[in-house]
């Protein structure tokens, strides 16, 4: 009996752990509405994740772009892929540092394996924390774009 007590004392503790660490469940749970099970995006809706985020990456620009709009949300016009979306990416600051450094560490290695750059390291909790400090602003998000937007080949 005393045994079950401890267990079911401790078990909240380890189940959020599981979750902080498990970015697909977050990603289903929180994303796939919007960006589809796959990546793919919803035409209108929500632009697609799969193969538009690696290349990105490749720049501090970039490595600072795509956590804030996790962490900010983003409102307006946005092209991907060379289709215009107007819409609302919401914040998900109410997530933590190490939920948010899952789902998008699940995001970068499930739909862009493909375009990470060489050497690339997944973001840690402590990326979401720094930029958690001083929230990135609408303008902040866009120049970040704009300044890791990949060169055409």
């Amino acid at each position: 009996m005393m045994r079950r007590a401890v267990f079911a004392l401790f078990l909240p503790f380890t189940a959020g752990v599981a979750l902080a660490e498990d970015g697909k469940a977050i990603y289903d749970a929180h994303c796939a509405a919007c960006h589809q099970p796959d990546g793919g995006g919803a035409l209108g809706l929500a632009p697609p994740l799969q193969g538009t985020l690696g290349k990105r990456l490749a720049t501090p620009a970039g490595r600072q772009y795509v956590p804030g709009v996790v962490l900010s949300g983003l409102a307006g016009k946005l092209v991907s892929k060379g289709v215009t979306y107007t819409g609302v990416m919401p914040s998900w600051q109410q997530l933590s540092d190490a939920e948010l450094a899952a789902v998008v560490n699940h995001v970068l290695t499930t739909f862009n394996t493909a375009e990470l750059p060489p050497g690339h390291q997944p973001l840690s909790a402590e990326t979401f924390t720094q930029l958690r400090e001083k929230k990135p602003t609408a303008k902040d998000l866009r120049a970040w774009r704009a300044e890791s937007e990949p060169k055409s080949e």
